[in-house]
């Protein structure tokens, strides 16, 4: 059975907005560790068009640094699914769009063999955390108070608590630290 592992990058004051983070080699890095440990990625809409085409055009045109092509490289090979009902098309590899995020179709993809399904996106770590469907948060804090954007939980309340167990740490030369977190329980 596959895990579903939501990793994001959170500032200090918990904003999830890529421009409050710091983007660097040591991070990629990082980031391309779990892509060799997943064969799945799972999007919101909005993160898919933050990530798509940037990521596609890094990977072809070998533009960036050696960690961000080498991260790109990894992300162009994954089987990528878009949640959106907007209707968005897309022609990056790999990658289908579908109209609607359902317990159902993410417990089916945990029951086959292969490697992690990594998340990407505050309101689909949202929607599947409130199905109790994810095993493990990865929150990378980064040392920056940001003050705006996006936060965990803003369209909804949770209706349980979620006990969760630090299983690992990692810190960066940045100061961000990455939190590894099991989940041990819901509703307790």
């Amino acid at each position: 059975m596959r895990k579903l592992v939501m990793a994001i990058n959170i500032t200090a004051d918990g904003y999830c907005d890529h421009r409050s983070t710091i983007a660097e080699e040591e991070l990629h890095n990082f980031f391309s560790g779990l892509l060799r440990e997943a064969d799945m990625m799972l999007f919101g809409r909005k993160t898919f068009e933050l990530m798509y085409p940037y990521w596609p055009t890094v990977a072809r045109e070998q533009s960036g640094s050696e960690s961000e092509i080498t991260f790109a490289k990894l992300l162009n090979e994954k089987e990528k699914i878009v949640f959106s009902r907007k209707g968005i098309s897309t022609t990056w590899r790999h990658t289908r769009v579908l109209n609607d995020l359902n317990a159902d179709l993410i417990l089916k993809l945990k029951d086959q063999e292969g490697g992690n399904i990594l998340i990407s996106g505050i309101e689909i770590s949202d929607q599947l955390t409130q199905m109790h469907l994810i095993d493990e948060y990865y929150f990378i804090v980064h040392p920056v108070i940001y003050g705006k954007g996006k936060r965990f939980f803003e369209s909804f309340e949770l209706d349980t608590r979620v006990r969760l167990d630090l299983f690992k740490s990692q810190q960066f030369s940045s100061g961000a630290i990455a939190l590894f977190y099991r989940v041990v329980s819901w509703n307790f």
